[in-house]
């Protein structure tokens, strides 16, 4: 049997212990009122009181324990158990206090007592079974153990028994006293042995273990061992039950404490792989703002922490644009991981082929990859797209996604069905499809996962394709921008589910494109990317990303790129602490971005407090950090990196230029 078949073995029904709880407690109550005991001494009020407190505390943290949804699994089972065999020694223990001296009653004290001599090994075995499965010990190093222990109990409760014949434990006389014997501590002997080889087996292996682990362990044995001790030497106060179970609650609250700080530090993490997530899809729009021949816009909702969708657009060169959505098997953390591999291979098999525009090719380069090492069969839905933007005619395969919606002229949305292929990692070797159409001006493509489609209601119906067209072609907003048409679908879809929980990741991309002459300018060839932001540093993440796709799509080497990134980092920077430090609101900085003839000239633009950083003393780099001035080290190292630094102060604004050839 493996480790995950060991780990079931065992499950302790809850509303049966439930239910046994309710009746002890029921019937200790009747039992006090019911019976009239004679020498009602302060001790054995006591102990009663203890006893039934004690039963009423475990009551309370069992029902804690089933309905804790972060709590599950065979280590809740003992746990369970544990506070359960403890109850009915509580139990028996408190009869045995309200019948001593009832000669009527004598051979029920002579076996409620056999009873619960009987919970202390059971609780030792139990507690051993809860160690191992609460520090996951692998069965192997834990089993010729358990199976001594497990005899060794079986043992432990026969002599018990048998005590009832022969009374080398405790009698009980005919006048219906209870008495201890001369060999009642070894009584103890089983419990505190399985207790002693539990913690040398937790001190052996404590390198794989916590520390608040070990601790734990310690706190829980130590207790319920002193308390059995002092019971085992002294006749009076018998404190192991009730002590056993304040331990049990210490236990559990332990436990929860240390499963919040596990749960928030999973949280802290899964919060981190979000924003890791977010920063690599594009986020920025308009992402070509001096570009009149299309717009684009999309969105990512992921049903989880992090999702398994993405979407994707770059500039292949100034006249091809690819589009890209797609859709990852599987949802959570090992899709997140997934998306975010497939997403770069797409994105540089594309670069590498796009302008040939063959994305059959593209797709079967990647199904290769893919499924070379595939051995958690995860595959990827994949729609590609490349568009030559002068002419508007667009090249497509569709790995396995959803089929695009298409706004042709005057006509309405419509899906249009075509060639359709595996997805990628699913069968190696497929030879893709491809479909042509051309595009005309005000033509509108709408790209989407089946999170759209499937969005489910609380009474399990689909959103389905027939309201994503009637979204669509709302009669009512025919002119709509794609940024609208991505708001208005996903208002329908909140609509329409109504707060129930979203079971799939929806992504969407709308991409419009405006044809070819609306960038056919006379500078049309000198024209800028550019981006605006708030001079702040906070804003650097969307301004290098800015800048790095730019680079990229036009093929851009490492080594350059990294020189660039570092310059637009110290610029930046700069005009963050610097340019507007007279003004409490700050101001913005624009960043323009060109790559022509492997040349990338970037621009910076503000409005703040003029500065020439060329004009400021070139610092002495022979000199130690200690000897040198403060500052200039940025833009020294800038001017180095860069081909060309070229600086002027015009209409009120500020103006570097940087170029690097690559």
């Amino acid at each position: 049997m493996d480790k995950a078949q060991d780990s079931r073995s065992f499950k302790f029904r809850p509303i049966r212990g439930s239910l046994l709880f309710i009746a002890g407690i029921v019937l200790a109550i009747c039992g006090m009122v019911g019976l009239h005991v004679e020498n009602q001494e302060p001790i054995r009020i006591i102990n009663i009181t203890l006893e039934l407190g004690a039963m009423f505390l475990g009551y309370i943290l069992y029902v804690c324990c089933i309905m804790d949804k972060q709590w599950r699994g065979p280590n809740l089972s003992y746990f369970l158990l544990l506070i359960v065999v403890d109850m009915l020694g509580l139990y028996t223990d408190m009869i045995a206090w309200l019948v001593d001296g009832r000669a009527d009653l004598r051979e029920v004290n002579l076996w409620v007592n056999t009873v619960y001599y009987c919970t202390t090994p059971m609780l030792a075995y139990i507690f051993w079974r809860y160690v191992i499965t609460f520090l996951n010990v692998e069965k192997e190093r834990s089993h010729k153990y358990d199976v001594a222990f497990r005899l060794g109990v079986l043992v432990a409760i026969a002599i018990r028994i048998l005590n009832v014949q022969f009374g080398y434990y405790f009698t009980v006389n005919e006048d219906g006293v209870y008495s201890r014997e001369a060999f009642f501590p070894l009584s103890y002997i089983y419990s505190v042995v399985v207790v002693i080889l539990t913690l040398i087996l937790v001190v052996i292996a404590r390198k794989r273990f916590k520390r608040h682990q070990i601790i734990c362990i310690f706190i829980y044995s130590a207790a319920p061992v002193i308390a059995g001790v002092v019971s085992a030497f002294t006749y009076g106060l018998s404190p192991f039950g009730y002590v056993a179970m304040m331990t049990f609650l210490l236990m559990y609250c332990i436990l929860n404490v240390d499963q919040g700080k596990e749960k928030s530090v999973a949280e802290s993490e899964l919060h981190m792989a979000r924003i890791i997530q977010e920063n690599m899809l594009p986020r920025v729009f308009p992402p070509f703002p001096n570009r009149h021949d299309f717009d684009i816009y999309a969105s990512m909702t992921p049903a989880k922490e992090v999702g398994g969708d993405f979407y994707d657009f770059y500039l292949i060169d100034d006249d091809h644009i690819a589009l890209v959505i797609a859709d990852v098997s599987g949802k959570g953390i090992p899709a997140a991981l997934y998306m975010m591999v497939s997403k770069s291979l797409v994105k540089s098999q594309t670069l590498v082929l796009g302008k040939k525009g063959s994305t059959a090719r593209i797709l079967g380069n990647l199904n290769d990859q893919f499924c070379e090492n595939n051995d958690l069969n995860m595959f990827v839905t994949v729609w590609l797209g490349i568009l030559t933007l002068s002419t508007g005619e667009l090249v497509y395969s569709n790995a396995g996604h959803e089929y695009p919606i298409f706004k042709r002229g005057d006509k309405p949305f419509s899906v249009v069905k075509g060639k359709n292929s595996p997805p990628i990692g699913c069968i190696e070797g497929v030879r893709y499809k491809e479909e042509r159409i051309t595009l005309s001006p005000g033509d509108v493509i709408f790209l989407y996962t089946d999170g759209v489609a499937e969005a489910t209601n609380r009474d399990q119906v689909l959103f389905g394709m027939d309201r994503v067209l009637e979204t669509l072609n709302d009669p009512e907003k025919k002119d709509r921008d794609v940024t609208q048409i991505d708001s208005d679908m996903m208002h329908a879809i909140d609509q329409f589910v109504k707060g129930a929980p979203q079971f799939d990741d929806i992504t969407m991309l709308s991409f419009k494109y405006n044809g070819g002459e609306a960038v056919k300018t006379e500078d049309a060839a000198h024209k800028y990317d550019e981006i605006t932001v708030h001079a702040d540093v906070k804003a650097l993440s969307d301004v290098q990303k800015f800048v790095e796709e730019r680079l990229e799509a036009a093929s851009c080497p490492m080594k350059p790129m990294m020189q660039i990134s570092v310059a637009v980092e110290e610029i930046f920077v700069n005009i963050a602490h610097y340019a507007y430090k007279d003004k409490e609101e700050g101001g913005d900085a624009t960043i323009r971005v060109r790559v022509e003839d492997k040349t990338a000239e970037i621009v910076f633009v503000d409005s703040g407090v003029a500065f020439d950083p060329l004009a400021a003393e070139t610092p002495d780099v022979t000199l130690s950090g200690e000897e040198r001035e403060i500052g200039g080290l940025g833009i020294f190292m800038t001017q180095k990196t860069m081909d060309d630094v070229k600086y002027e102060y015009k209409d009120g604004k500020n103006i570097l230029k940087l170029k690097k050839k690559f």
